[in-house]
């Protein structure tokens, strides 16, 4: 080491993060792990003063904490609104949910409001004007408009006028957050509306990549959800990015860039570090053209220490270090020198690999989320995913009945995620290379790096089954299949099904080795040892009752 001073300018803040240890935990060493990867703030789910998620949480004890560590503290708003701002005892109800909040934690640095969380019956008539939580009115079941959640509401701006007036009478320096996540679908016209006539004294958050409709090899795919599949920004980032420079709103992105995203639910991070370098890229880009100054990095699915965040952390720098050059030093200091040139091999294949990730809903929701403990559901015969009674979400995030949004395009996903399986088998080879090389000392993280490469392409490989599983179970359904087509699908079904129990098997030792895999912060466990036998035992079930009872329900064989 050289003596000497050096002096770093940030070029993003906020950083935000969710925790990475569990939902809404934030021990001492956490907090230091998160300063260390660059990270400087935090990001806690609020349900009321010292409320969040996992229950009681002493809130003015973690802003404390925090501060030690150079790490501010954001609350992220669970709060019902129950009220709309013209009703005459609006600023009384709030100055009870959302004063009392600030009251109890005046040191908060800031509160994100995103629609689905901080909803109020909006009298918008493009919704249904009341939000989810509200009675259901005569008639009301049949009423197709999005909730004032997921609609850019024209009446937001005074809701949040009004709530920022109740919080900055306790917090007069308070950053409120406003998140238009839910509604980046909606048309261009009321989205920018809307941020034409938001006041300017709060920061605007925009998702980078969502929304956005790419063409693959002929086949549409949508960025539903979050995904590290596509860099960004997408249309609907710029359109909001450039109407928020244009009225000089500061302006935040959720970028992911502490290393997850939905594509996998159940891994610690994607370790496709030259794709990500895509994104930093973007998001700098971003900062010179609309002045993007803060950064959301994770959701609840958290974060870990990684090569991903660190390459990060030396990108969000002034002056930046040249990202290759640090990428072959992480990859030496990881491995040693004769193995750190396969690793980079295989980061730059599983870096390639990622562009042919299908970001779709179902699959995002689906097999993607929980990997090799996903099940395969024989006809309409749904199953309930175990999950742990305490979790935040559980399997209420997961949809074990798999039905795809466009039955045609299945053909061409299978092609895409054929082409990046073949892709990520090769960056898994170069990564099997790295271990054998690495020093006997440096060999626990050479294989720490396989492991979770290899965890990855078992959850691309029950995907590929899944989505062949569900063109067989249209081939059962359809009225045109005859006997031979439907007894040959049924020949076909079994022999994936035996494939798919083999594949779980295969995870088996993966999670067992490595306790990050298989876990997310607010699922808890849904892809440990448990869970994976469960699938083994599901799909028997499925071979050895499920089908011969519909073989012998076919008519005879000619």
């Amino acid at each position: 080491l050289t003596m000497g001073d050096a002096l770093r300018e940030p070029l993003f803040q906020p950083r935000m993060v969710h925790s990475g240890w569990g939902i809404d935990q934030f021990p001492d060493t956490q907090l230091n792990a998160i300063a260390h990867a660059g990270m400087d703030a935090v990001l806690v789910f609020v349900k009321g003063p010292n409320r969040t998620t996992t229950g009681y949480l002493d809130l003015n004890d973690l802003v404390d904490r925090a501060g030690r560590y150079g790490l501010d503290v954001y609350l992220y708003s669970y709060l019902h609104s129950r009220k709309h701002p013209d009703d005459p005892d609006a600023e009384e109800y709030y100055e009870s949910t959302y004063g009392a909040l600030m009251r109890s934690c005046p040191g908060a640095r800031g509160i994100v409001f995103v629609g689905e969380s901080c909803e109020f019956p909006s009298k918008d008539e493009h919704t249904r004007m009341r939000t989810r939580r509200c009675p259901v009115p005569p008639g009301g079941e049949s009423d197709s408009r999005p909730f004032p959640g997921w609609w850019p509401c024209r009446d937001y701006p005074r809701w949040l006028a009004l709530v920022s007036r109740v919080i900055r009478r306790v917090n007069p320096q308070c950053d409120i957050v406003f998140w238009t996540y839910n509604w980046g679908w909606a048309p261009a016209e009321p989205r920018l509306a809307l941020i034409a006539s938001l006041p300017t004294d709060i920061s605007l958050e925009v998702t980078f990549e969502m929304f956005e409709n790419i063409r693959k090899d002929g086949v549409m795919t949508r960025c539903v959800d979050y995904t590290a599949s596509f860099e960004g920004p997408g249309q609907y980032f710029a359109s909001e990015a450039k109407a928020a420079h244009d009225r000089g709103i500061p302006l935040y992105a959720m970028a992911n860039t502490a290393g997850l995203t939905w594509d996998i639910g159940v891994i610690p991070y994607e370790p496709v570090p030259f794709h990500w370098k895509r994104r930093y890229d973007a998001l700098h880009e971003a900062r010179v053209n609309w002045g993007l100054r803060g950064l959301m990095e994770s959701h609840h699915f958290g974060w870990w220490p990684s090569p991903v965040n660190e390459l990060a952390k030396w990108s969000y720098w002034k002056p930046c270090e040249d990202f290759d050059k640090m990428a072959a030093a992480i990859a030496r200091r990881d491995v040693g020198p004769e193995a750190a040139p396969r690793v980079l091999e295989a980061w730059r294949a599983w870096s390639e690999a990622i562009r042919d990730y299908v970001p779709t809903n179902e699959d995002q929701y689906g097999p993607f989320r929980v990997g090799p403990s996903y099940p395969l559901v024989f006809m309409e015969q749904d199953v309930s995913f175990p999950c742990a009674e305490y979790a935040h979400f559980g399997s209420r995030i997961v949809k074990t009945l798999y039905r795809s949004h466009a039955p045609a395009d299945v053909e061409g996903e299978i092609r895409l995620l054929e082409r990046m399986e073949r892709a990520w088998k090769q960056g898994l080879d170069a990564m099997q290379a790295a271990v054998d090389l690495a020093p006997e000392a440096k060999r626990p993280t050479a294989v720490e790096h396989f492991r979770l490469g290899h965890f990855i392409l078992l959850c691309l490989r029950t995907t590929l089954h899944v989505k062949r599983w569900y063109l067989l179970n249209q081939v059962l359904r359809s009225p045109q299949a005859d006997t031979t087509a439907r007894r040959a699908a049924l020949d076909r079904m079994v022999e994936l099904a035996q494939a798919e129990i083999a594949n779980a098997r295969e995870a088996i030792p993966l999670v067992e080795a490595d306790s990050r895999l298989g876990w997310e912060p607010s699922m808890e466990y849904m892809t440990d040892r448990d869970h994976l036998e469960w699938k083994v035992r599901q799909v028997y079930q499925v071979i050895d009752e499920a089908i011969p009872t519909f073989r012998r329900s076919l008519a005879p064989s000619a």
